[in-house]
């Protein structure tokens, strides 16, 4: 990278609040500096079910703040969902919004807080059409999963259900304002949760270092969460009261977020986004599987910075020439992934994919215009069809999956 002939900016405007217990200790107080008086919670079943949403709401009601919750957030919240959500904020007529959750609460709260303040459908502002012109309500996000990185970041997924597509809303209207990063909120979080979260924060420092985006800064931050989740993603998977581990990922995730909310992601990503919108697969666990088949196709790029990377995973690797390094990281991430219970592919959806049904999956993938021209390697959806085909259960006909099961098993 000759420096003297690029230019970037690097803004990272969130203020980061970090420490066990740290929601107890600041998130009233933080609220009050602002002057805010009733808060829009955006959070999914789950935590309500937990008990999570019942002590913050009481730790907010002791400090005279009121609040309302919209608890219906879905994985990969639909528009639907932010358009209900935006109108109850309204209806209620809040002051601020709270993101409790993993990514897709975050997605969500920063989505409803754009339809609060600008008129139209979510989906007008998808990336590609109309750019958001109001700022969005005081957003604060207090994540109680990792992965996402939605807590510092400048975008939120949003899926159009109808169309089976997922869409990216991007401004710098919607980072939030701060990110409460408590590791104790991971504790109860299930092993095969930190598996494909940890895994979906690993790929996006990956593609953040590998990234035609990215910068000296970005690079640093990028690096700096792959070791930290390369030495504590299997401890944290192995034992939930091991705290140290938990705490280490949980903030590698967010400065994984750091890193790609500057530089972006690439083709994991591309891919991904399809196999979850279509199929449902959560996106973490999409990203997992699909990593080591992209570095096998990215590694030609970079094979300086893959090296890099392979020798964070097996330090041995500094005694071999970038090449020979950079050809060892497909198989260190299987192992990784392995170590971690991440399945080798798209096995366990259940689903025969036809011919049609994979063309169908590329084609939204070179469509999704975040992510494709930020890949080190000019992708081409010949290429794309052979990745899928690599990771998913294929059909022996051309008819219909559910057709050919039925046929098999009689």
């Amino acid at each position: 990278m000759n420096l003297s002939q690029k230019t970037f900016s690097s803004t990272l405007p969130t203020d980061i609040i970090f420490g066990v217990d740290s929601v107890k200790s600041n998130l009233p107080a933080k609220m009050k500096e602002f002057n805010k008086s009733k808060v829009f919670i955006g959070t999914d079943p789950g935590l309500v079910t937990a008990g999570i949403i019942d002590k913050i709401q009481t730790l907010l009601k002791d400090e005279g703040i009121d609040s309302v919750v919209f608890s219906e957030v879905e994985p990969n919240p639909h528009a639907d969902t932010v358009m209900r959500g935006a109108q109850l904020y309204k209806n209620e007529s809040c002051d601020m919004i709270l993101a409790i959750g993993g990514g897709s609460a975050m997605d969500f709260t920063k989505a409803v807080g754009a339809v609060a303040t600008n008129s139209g459908h979510i989906l007008d502002y998808r990336r590609g059409k109309n750019t958001l012109s109001n700022e969005i309500p005081l957003l604060f996000c207090i994540p109680t999963t990792v992965g996402t990185g939605a807590e510092v970041t400048a975008v939120s997924v949003v899926t159009d259900s109808g169309a089976g597509r997922k869409y990216v809303v991007s401004s710098p209207l919607l980072i939030p304002k701060i990110a409460f990063v408590d590791p104790s909120l991971t504790k109860s979080l299930p092993n095969h949760v930190v598996a494909s979260t940890g895994m979906d924060a690993l790929v996006h420092a990956i593609e953040a270092y590998t990234g035609v985006k990215s910068t000296p800064i970005t690079d640093g931050l990028a690096l700096q969460a792959i070791k930290m989740l390369k030495e504590n993603l299997p401890a944290s998977y192995a034992h939930p009261d091991n705290l140290e581990a938990r705490a280490q990922v949980h903030l590698a995730s967010t400065i994984a977020g750091m890193a790609f909310g500057i530089a972006g992601v690439g083709l994991v990503h591309s891919c991904s986004h399809p196999m979850s919108a279509l199929y449902q697969v959560p996106h973490g666990l999409a990203n997992a599987v699909l990593l080591p088949y992209v570095l096998d196709y990215n590694l030609i790029a970079n094979y300086k910075k893959y090296a890099e990377i392979a020798r964070i995973f097996d330090s041995s690797l500094i005694l071999e020439n970038d090449m020979t390094a950079a050809n060892e990281l497909v198989v260190l991430i299987e192992q990784f992934n392995a170590s971690v219970d991440i399945p080798a592919d798209f096995g366990s959806t259940e689903k025969l994919f036809t011919e049609e049904m994979i063309h169908q999956l590329a084609e939204d993938a070179m469509d999704d215009i975040g992510t494709i021209p930020n890949n080190p390697r000019k992708v081409k959806k010949e290429d794309v069809i052979q990745i899928y085909k690599k990771v998913l259960p294929l059909s022996l006909t051309k008819g219909e999956p559910e057709k050919y099961l039925t046929m098999v098993n009689g």
